[in-house]
Order: structure tokens, then C-alpha cells, then sequence
């Protein structure tokens, strides 16, 4: 598990949503504060209902000018199964995986995709 993944998840325990988590933990790449960085990423949900971990991510590459949001969907797509919030809470019930491993893979799955 790499730094950014690990304070990703911990924003996350710490009791911030997906989205926030995550711009929380990158927010010294993307060149701002958390504080910035949260008010840039979308909301879980408030986008089609999608996951916030999604939307976070997207933003993020977004801001830095990484032309990989196809990319990143494609991989979110094969790895989840859906970019719903409620259909992949319901899939993970009863598996021991929960919202927090997502912040991690999108943590991860960005942080690789930044090289």
C-alpha cells in the first residue's frame, strides 16, 4: 500500500466521504490545500448517482490536464462493475469489502496513472 493510498483510507475512517477522502490525500499534487481540494471535487452521488470515488478521481485528473478519464473509467468499470454508488454498496454487502477499499483501489489506480 503506497502513502497516498494509506492517507486515503485513513481521511476515510477518519469519517470524510469517498470523494473528499481522496482529494484530502492528493491534494499536494494537484497543488492546493485540502481544503481547495475538497471544494473542487464533486459530491458522491451528484452526478447520476455515481460513486464518489469516481467523480473524485476524474476531477482530479481533470485539474492536472491527464487526459485519462476514459481510461480510468474502463479499469473503474472492469475491476466494480458499475460506477453506481448504491449498486456497488449492494454488491459488496456481505463481502467483507466496503466503501473504504474503494478509496483505496481509486487511490492506487490515480497514483498510477500520475506515474
Amino acid at each position: 500500500m503506497t502513502d497516498l493510498e494509506a492517507k486515503a483510507r485513513a481521511n476515510h475512517r477518519n469519517g470524510n466521504n469517498c470523494s473528499t477522502s481522496l482529494a484530502m490525500a492528493f491534494a499536494d499534487i494537484l497543488g492546493m490545500s485540502e481544503a481547495e481540494a475538497i471544494r473542487m471535487v464533486p459530491p458522491p452521488r451528484s452526478i447520476d448517482g455515481k460513486c464518489g470515488t469516481y467523480l473524485s478521481v476524474v476531477a482530479m485528473l481533470e485539474k492536472l490536464g491527464i487526459d485519462k478519464a476514459a481510461e480510468y473509467e474502463k479499469a473503474f468499470l472492469e475491476k466494480n462493475g458499475s460506477l453506481e454508488c448504491k449498486t456497488l454498496i449492494a454488491k459488496r454487502a456481505g463481502t467483507g469489502r466496503n466503501c473504504n477499499d474503494l478509496v483505496g483501489e481509486a487511490a492506487a489506480m490515480l497514483e498510477e496513472m500520475i506515474g
